[in-house]
Formats: structure tokens, sequence, C-alpha cells
């Protein structure tokens, strides 16, 4: 099952990349797959460990702010594992030759 999740403090006491890393370290701390981007976290896992993760990320933040926003996305498709990996290398395969991300380090468009 593959989930991704934004949760955003809303009204926070404190730097939004320090709280960011806080959330990153529950995350981290479950034995779930996971990937950060710029706009949430995507989570690889059974929906139990999932809604753990994000209900603990909750209370993180909660530390922060006394606004929380959660949007959660859930793909529950039975049978499948390794989907956090296999849907982009599935793009990769393809082999169009387009990059699947461009960074630049001035962040410039």
């Amino acid at each position: 099952m593959l989930a991704e999740f934004r949760i955003t403090p809303v009204d926070a006491h404190g730097e939004f990349p320090r709280l960011v890393a806080e959330v990153l370290r529950v995350v981290a701390d479950s034995r779930l797959q996971y990937q950060l981007h710029a706009m949430g976290t995507t989570l690889e896992g059974e929906l139990n460990e999932i809604l753990e993760v994000v209900r603990r990320s909750h209370e993180e933040l909660r530390k922060h702010s006394n606004r929380i926003l959660i949007e959660l996305s859930i793909d529950d498709r039975s049978g499948k594992e390794g989907e956090l990996v296999r849907s982009i290398e599935h793009v990769r395969e393809l082999g169009t030759g387009v990059p699947l991300e461009r960074f630049t380090a001035t962040g410039e468009y």
C-alpha cells in the first residue's frame, strides 16, 4: 500500500524546515519505506503502520502548533509490495531520455 501525506502546522511556533525535520525523524523511526519530496512524503507499508506514522507525526507537530492540517491519500492495491520504487522504475525503463527530476542549486526556473 502506498500513501502520500502532507502535514502542515498552520500557526507554527518555529521554523518550518526544522518542523519538517522533526516529522521526518518520526517517519525514519518507523520500519516503513518512505520518500520525502517537496510537497509531502510517500510511505509504503501496511495501513495500520501508515496510520501510526501519521498519528505520531501529528503528535509531534502539536508540540509546536495549535492547528494542524493533514492531507492523506492512499493507494490500496492487493498483493503489491515495492511499489514505491517500482512505479518510478517503470517510467525509467521506458528509456524516453527524459530525466525524472531537475534540480538547480539556486532554485531558479
